[in-house]
């Protein structure tokens, strides 16, 4: 039997949960620093990971996205908000609100489904409807569903089981009228999903990162479709301050798995060009372990529309 419960009327519980956090001592931060460097040096040094498709897919659609499919994990949670929270109550370092915090893995989650929904509203202008590039088994997209804000969300990945999943959950919770999924191929430009783009609002969450040898193209292919406006949450390595241990440890782990490094410079040269118009860039103030903490979000890229040829 299908929950009751329905987010369309019923705002999640999260959107006003504040968690019970400890900030770290400088002796957490320096003996996480050391474990965390230490085992991006060991995958540089035996591993010198190269992020292919083959090795993506192996990650996502073939790993997480094919086990969270099988697990089926949303059937034995009484709500949705209770299946993305899930249960694991064991403490973690995290960033929240801009501070390295101790939290329990179940408070830094359901902080996350406010702290997300507060980022993309504050930077996606008025729209109320948003699709995500890269959406996997829509984990954005059930936590965005929670605020009553957003009436209509869409979901685009290549990973077929990670669209059969989210496909699976969004009919599970009743929310096949705001939530629905479809297949991309961010870096063919004759894929026929681009053309849904046209005029809306955009985001990408870590989703560029994992095609760095196809970035150039995987923009040219956006900005052809003619967005409003998109919001990329992406690793920026040219914000970190190598001075910091925290960024310094980020900057490794990024390299060391061969996550791209180059998106926000494209974005500022095709700013300078007068291709797009950066509208906002910050670091962002949340992530779940030290290493994503070198991740940040370029927000904006309001996209230029050319009417022959020339801007309007």
């Amino acid at each position: 039997m299908k929950p009751s419960w329905h987010p369309v009327i019923t705002e999640g519980k999260s959107l006003k949960f504040e968690p019970d956090v400890t900030l770290a001592s400088r002796l957490d931060l320096s003996r996480a620093y050391t474990i965390d460097l230490t085992r991006s040096l060991r995958r540089l040094a035996f591993k010198n990971v190269r992020r292919t498709n083959a090795v993506v897919d192996s990650e996502y659609n073939s790993g997480e996205w094919d086990r969270v499919l099988n697990q089926r994990a949303w059937l034995g949670a009484p709500t949705l908000e209770e299946f993305l929270i899930g249960q694991n109550s064991a403490s973690r370092l995290a960033k929240v609100d801009g501070r390295i915090v101790w939290v329990t893995t179940r408070d830094y989650y359901q902080y996350r489904i406010r702290a997300l929904s507060e980022l993309i509203k504050l930077h996606a202008g008025s729209s109320t409807s948003l699709l995500e590039l890269g959406a996997g088994y829509g984990y954005n997209l059930f936590s965005l569903s929670l605020d009553p804000h957003w009436n209509r969300l869409r979901g685009f990945d290549i990973a077929p089981n990670g669209i059969a999943a989210g496909r699976q959950i969004a009919s599970h919770f009743q929310l096949g009228d705001r939530i629905s999924f479809d297949r991309i191929d961010l870096t063919d430009a004759r894929d026929p999903s681009f053309s849904e783009l046209a005029g809306g609002t955009v985001f990408t969450y870590f989703c560029i990162e994992q095609i760095p040898y196809a970035v150039e193209a995987v923009i040219e292919n956006i900005i052809r479709a003619r967005p409003a406006r998109v919001v990329n949450i992406e690793p920026g390595v040219d914000m970190l301050k190598l001075s910091q241990p925290r960024d310094f440890t980020s900057r490794i782990y990024i390299r060391s798995m061969d996550y791209q490094t180059r998106l926000f410079k494209l974005l500022d040269s095709l700013d300078v060009q007068r291709r797009i118009r950066v509208l906002a860039r910050e670091r962002m103030g949340f992530a779940p372990t030290l290493h994503n903490d070198g991740a940040f979000v370029c927000v904006g890229a309001s996209l230029i529309k050319e009417a022959g040829g020339q801007r309007v």
